[in-house]
Parts: C-alpha cells; structure tokens; sequence
C-alpha cells in the first residue's frame, strides 16, 4: 500500500474492461496520485453465453496485452497491488490460465518478477450437485430450481466470488491479483473492506468505479479514472484530459446491468444508495455520500451453460416493397420449405434441428413487444434477414441454410411478386458457419458456508509459466 493512513484508500480505474483500451497519458497522470492499488475488471456476460462455453475471452492476446502491460508494470512501478477481477473473461480455468500466461510473458519481457495470486473459480460438477442436493441454491431472475439434470448437461459451471478471496491473496503478499469469475463491485470493494472502510461507501463506490470511464463525459476519451474512499463516502474524477465526472454520470451506473438504481445484491449482503448524495464538487469531481450496506447469508451467483448444437446463418437483404409489406408470411413460407424438404435432403427430423429468420429493422430486437406492430410496421422499407439453423453437427447446420438460400429468391410468392422474390446476398461466400452454439442454464444463487468454499487461491513468486493459447 502507498500510505499508512487507514483512513482512505485511493485507487485507480484505467479501463472500462479489459482490452477496451485507455489513454496512457491519462494512466501516467493516475499513477502520480499515489494510489493503494489499481484495479480493472475483465470479464462480462453481456456477450452472452458462447464464451463461457468455448472458455473463450472477447479480447484477443495483443488486445488484452497492450492493456495488461501498461497495468502490470506501473503498479509494479509504483509498489501497489493490481486486482484484475474475470481474469479470462468468463472464470473458466483455461481462461485464467491462458490470461496468467500474458501476465508471465509482460514479466519476462521487461526481466520482472512478481508474487502472483491466481484464484479459480470453475466449479467441480460434484461440488454443485452436493448444493442442489442439500436445497442450498435457487433461481434467480425467474429461473426454476436448478436440477441435477441441469448440473449434468452444463458444459462449463462457474461461481462469481466476493471481496474475500481477494483479501486472502492480498493478505498472503500477492502483488499481482488474477481472479476467476468476480463480482464488478467486488474488484474495487475489497482493497477498502480490508483496510477497514465501512461498507457503504467500499461497495459504492466499487460499483460506480467498476466500468472505469463509463462515468466520465465524453465517454470515448479513454481517461482513467482516480479518486479515494473513506468512512463518509467517496470521490471520483477523471485525470490527464478534459474529461468529467458530473452528478448525473456518475449517478447512472447504479443502473447498469441492475434493475433498481437505489439496490445491488452481492455476496456478503446488499447495498441501498437509496440515501446517497450525489454533490459536484469542482467541474471534473463528484463526491458521493450516504450508502449503506446490510450482511446477509453469504451466497454467490453461479453461472452455467449448456451446448444445444453448432450454428450456421447467412444474411439477405430485402426492399422489395412487396415482400417487405408481406415479410412475416415470405419468412413463414421459407421456413415451411425448409422444414418439408428437410427429411427427404438430410433424412432429418424436425426435431434435431431448428431454423428461422431474424428480422432486423421488423421486429428481430423486441420480437412479440415490438410496438411498431400496431401500426403494421408503417415506415419499414428495408429488413435484413439472418437465416439460422442449428443442429447436432456443423455440416447440417451448414447445409440446412444452404438448402434454403433457393428459396429466398425462388419457390415462395408473395402478393405483388410476379415469379421471385427480390433480394441481396450481403457476403460471398454466403453461409458463415459461426460454431457452438451456448444457452444458460444454471443462473442460479448457491449458500456457502464461508466466503472461500467454492474458491482455489494459488501463490506462486515464479514467472516461468508456459503460455496457453485460448484464441490469441
């Protein structure tokens, strides 16, 4: 830590995630404001569930190194810790290890050494199924309960871990922090939990900070964030650039993937901002007073998903005025096509595979709530529609939008179409077989018995670690 006085903690957000880039001038700048620790959260679910089945991460290897370099070497530079929270992106073990294996090669480069902390946080079927036996998970988000089917056909299950393990690594003299599956808040929270600030303003001030610049106006300026918590409350701001942190900025992410602005659930309990003050104090600063926090049983989100097949899709563009005004009944008739000559072609059942369109600038975002329904879609002139099909296999998934591409121009009429329909390929080779194919499954909250359960915390002072390719 930079400073004895326990009374605040300084820190420093560089990104909104990592491999989203910043500005290195503004990083310069933050690392003279004496921080206790810099800190970057690097994973999401917002992709979906592909990566976590694929234990893939979004951001390549150069992408996420050009990031983690700078982080790595100015916290080593200046003596403080670096948490980086879904290390890997998404908590699988191959995720982490292949973004331990940057890590390693940063040090190696730059002829450092540093004590790293790795906390897995994959989850052993045996250990979730032990949980779903004793009734100590449940859905959350609407989902039912989670079965030992569920557990069994999940590809991959992973537990979102608390502020604690990151105490444990810090407390064991980790310089460098790589954690599985993390809570956001948690990243940013547990350096002021350990240091013994109140809860209140540790855990708000970890969600505001947990996206970096998104609080920031202009947003695109890349500028890190800075700024210190205490007992109160605490203060954020830009640094290095004109950028700002203004009342309503930093007010809104409370919104952000949370269905309430004043209630957040984490692992150790609940935060309520429903009292918190939002004051500018200068044009680039913002004080933020007045959360509260209450423990609640411990309990983790654990996250899984299942494999249903492999994808393929093309996309076609349609303007034709006839067939945009009847498009609901030309993609009906298609998909009828497909689904009648699919036995005789690939000797299939309609049952192992599906296929269908989505209609973007129809009602492919919104589907059924799609207000501009009522109006018959009045104003729609062009839609562009992705076929899809998914199968067991990728060659029929393949060939089942192959087998109907026939069809977007020939074999279906509309009213005002005298032979064919009018369209256009957007790519050539038209088919893009994109892969796996994930769902989630397991959405659900699981008990603990205390906050290290279900997490494996490794310390190692050695950088020579052979470097894993997971999509570099």
């Amino acid at each position: 830590m930079s400073t004895d006085d326990r009374s605040r903690v300084r820190f420093v957000a560089p990104a909104a995630v990592m491999g989203g880039g910043f500005s290195t001038k503004s990083f310069r700048a933050a690392l003279q404001t004496k921080p206790d620790f810099i800190a970057c959260d690097a994973g999401s679910t917002d992709w979906g569930p592909y990566y976590l089945g694929a234990a893939a991460s979004w951001a390549g290897y150069r992408q996420t190194r050009r990031d983690l370099e700078r982080m790595v070497i100015g916290a080593l530079d200046i003596g403080v810790p670096l948490l980086i929270g879904s290390a890997g992106f998404t908590g699988s073990d191959a995720g982490l290890t292949w973004f331990r294996g940057i890590v390693t090669d940063i040090l190696a480069a730059h002829g450092r050494t540093a004590r790293i902390a790795t906390i897995r946080t994959e989850q052993p079927k045996d250990w979730v199924l032990g949980k779903v036996r004793s009734g100590q998970t449940w859905g959350l988000d609407g989902r039912p309960e989670l079965t030992e089917a569920d557990v069994e056909r999940a590809t991959r299950i992973v537990a979102m871990m608390g502020p604690e393990p990151y105490a444990e690594a810090l407390d064991a003299g980790a310089q460098i922090v790589l954690a599985g599956r993390s809570s956001d808040a948690a990243i940013y929270a547990a350096v002021p939990l350990l240091r013994g600030i109140a809860p209140g303003p540790a855990w708000h001030m970890g969600k505001t900070v947990e996206c970096g610049y998104a609080i920031e106006e202009p947003i695109g300026a890349g500028e890190c964030i800075v700024g210190e918590v205490d007992d109160e409350g605490f203060t954020v701001r830009p640094v290095g650039g004109r950028s700002r942190c203004t009342v309503r900025s930093v007010a809104a992410q409370m919104l952000y993937e949370n269905a309430t602005p004043y209630l957040l659930r984490e692992p150790p309990g609940t935060l309520d901002t429903s009292a918190a003050r939002y004051l500018q104090l200068d044009d680039q600063s913002v004080r933020v007073v007045g959360a509260t926090f209450t423990p609640e049983p411990y309990s983790v989100r654990l996250e899984g998903v299942e494999q249903l097949g492999y994808r393929s899709m093309c996309l076609f563009g349609v303007r034709d005025p006839a067939v945009v005004a009847n498009v609901a009944d030309y993609t009906a008739a298609i998909t009828d096509l497909v689904h009648r000559t699919a036995r005789d072609r690939y000797g299939l059942d309609e049952s192992a595979y599906t296929f269908g369109f989505r209609r973007y600038g129809y009602d492919a975002v919104l589907g059924a709530a799609e207000p501009n329904a009522a109006t018959g879609y009045a104003g729609c002139y062009e839609i562009g529609l992705v076929a899809e099909a998914v199968a067991a296999d990728q060659e029929i998934a393949h060939e089942i939008v192959s087998g109907a591409m026939p069809f977007f121009m020939h074999g279906v009429r509309v009213p005002g179409v005298a032979n064919s329909a009018n369209g256009a390929l957007a790519y050539a080779p038209s088919v893009v077989d994109v892969g796996p194919v994930f769902t989630w499954s397991v959405w659900h909250g699981a008990a603990l018995e205390h906050p290290m359960e279900p997490f494996t915390l490794e310390i190692t002072d050695s950088a020579a670690v052979e470097k894993v390719t997971v999509n570099a």
